[in-house]
């Protein structure tokens, strides 16, 4: 009888983590801009520019996506065949003081309104893409 109950007790946990789980297919019909728009207005800090933006402004080059909800942002992409990367936080989270603050997992070169520059380990700190970045205004 107690290992039916267990059982019982298994399924029903799985089937609630199934519930929950949210949908991950990064196939689906909404674009990354869509979603930065909705979770920015959920929080009131509505995104006025994309990373994409940043980096055409920039002349960056490439745009490959990154791991970046590991780090909590909203969106992450590498540029420049790996040597500079951009992430969008929403401003008033945990995670995007973690990283201006230096305490997380990466180090932000520089950052503005939510916009995070990141040289990745290895990469030595660029003082022209960190001023050209410090000089756009959005």
């Amino acid at each position: 009888m107690k290992r039916i109950f267990h059982l019982f007790v298994a399924m029903i946990m799985c089937f609630s983590l199934v519930a929950y789980g949210g949908n991950t297919d990064s196939k689906g019909d909404t674009s990354t801009e869509s979603n930065q728009t909705q979770q920015g207005s959920e929080t009131g800090n509505t995104a006025e520019i994309t990373i994409d933006e940043v980096a055409e402004k920039l002349g960056f080059t490439g745009g490959t996506e990154t791991f970046y909800s590991m780090i909590g942002a909203i969106d992450g992409k590498e540029y420049n065949n790996g040597t500079v990367e951009l992430y969008q936080f929403e401003k008033g989270s945990e995670a995007y003081k973690d990283i201006i603050n230096g305490t997380g997992y990466l180090k932000a070169a520089t950052h503005k309104e939510g916009i995070v520059l990141i040289f990745p380990l290895g990469e030595p700190e660029n003082a022209e893409i960190i001023d050209a970045f410090n000089a756009l205004e959005f």
